[in-house]
């Protein structure tokens, strides 16, 4: 995944909007992703982008420009979807309609999309401390010490939530249908 430069993140740091679109830019599709995963449908991850883009960008001043960037912007990111989890019950993701005509090419778009709704409702079915190191580590590519920062753990809790996260995924997988 992309970065923002150190000059980018001072320029954030400082107020300058042209930093602002940067960061923007680079994190906007990662971001959503996160908040697709977190909280299971595209209307709320959109709400969950904006939030954390504004929210960043009102407590520029917290951050630090002499260290890196993405792990602090992850970390509010968190914090804020962690919030946004408390205010609410177990979501559930939407269904979208079948189309009634199809070609192969969009069978196949079908078939995908009806995957990726299978795995993003099993994903909701873990521990939130599970989704969020498997969201950081397969949607945002941050390594292991990385996401120890954004969630404030140790490197060896990580490991273990992620293992115990891939192996809870896995068991809710096959026992919903899915091949091993």
């Amino acid at each position: 995944m992309a970065q923002i430069s150190q000059d980018s993140s001072t320029r954030f740091h400082s107020g300058d909007y042209g930093a602002l679109k940067e960061v923007v830019a680079v994190y906007q599709e990662p971001l959503f992703r996160i908040g697709l995963k977190l909280l299971g449908n595209p209307d709320d991850a959109k709400d969950f982008c904006q939030d954390v883009f504004l929210h960043a960008w009102k407590q520029r001043e917290f951050y630090n420009p002499e260290r890196p960037f993405q792990p602090w912007f992850f970390q509010l990111a968190f914090n804020l979807g962690r919030g946004m989890l408390r205010k609410r019950k177990r979501v559930v993701p939407e269904e979208y309609a079948e189309p009634q005509s199809v070609d192969e090419t969009a069978h196949a778009s079908v078939v995908v999309g009806e995957k990726s709704l299978r795995v993003q409702a099993l994903l909701q079915q873990l521990k939130p401390m599970y989704r969020e190191c498997l969201a950081l580590r397969f949607e945002s590519d941050l390594k292991l010490e990385e996401i120890a920062e954004v969630l404030g753990v140790s490197t060896g809790t990580v490991k273990t939530r992620l293992r115990r996260g891939l192996m809870a995924f896995k068991e809710l997988y096959i026992r919903n249908g899915g091949e091993e």
